[in-house]
């Protein structure tokens, strides 16, 4: 996984700040790693030279491969809290959408990704042919009754026999 760092010209962007983003980029975002290609990552000012509240912007952007880009964007008041926010957004983000995919990350739980077949133990045979049994045996009857006309109309069906002939 490739991390790409941009800035605009309000921000000044240092090596370290950037060996900062990458190695916490590999931390949070460690176990998409197989299946991501590139995160890039965006800091803006939102109102430039000018002093306030949020003002400072992070879009973290993810490339899954085969997949369309992800993207999520985080403002706070300094660059670093809006870094961290956009991160732990992006990680919720993948968790979500690989969930939906069935694909399952590297430190997958095993027993949560593919369900283990327990042997299945001779009483509980029985006892699930004898609930098969007793269910054919409960279909039979119906069907017995409902050839003899003993069961009831549905309420459609009831209703639909009331309407007036056209």
């Amino acid at each position: 996984m490739k991390t790409q760092v941009n800035s605009d010209k309000s921000i000044k962007v240092s090596a370290a700040f950037i060996r900062f983003i990458d190695t916490e980029t590999d931390r949070v975002l460690d176990r998409f790693a197989a299946q991501l290609t590139r995160v890039e990552v965006h800091l803006s000012d939102v109102n430039s030279k000018k002093t306030g509240g949020a003002d400072k912007q992070c879009v973290v952007e993810a490339r899954p491969a085969g997949l369309r880009p992800v993207s999520v964007t985080a403002t706070a008041p300094t660059v670093n809290m809006a870094f961290a926010q956009a991160l732990n957004k992006m990680r919720r983000s993948l968790t979500s959408i690989f969930g939906r995919l069935g694909r399952s990350s590297r430190h997958a739980d095993p027993a949560r990704t593919t369900a283990a077949k327990k042997p299945v133990s001779a009483k509980k045979k029985t006892a699930a042919k004898k609930i098969a049994a007793k269910k054919t045996a409960a279909t039979a009857a119906a069907e017995a009754a409902d050839r003899a006309g003993a069961r009831k109309k549905g309420i459609y069906q009831a209703r639909r026999k009331a309407w007036p002939v056209r």
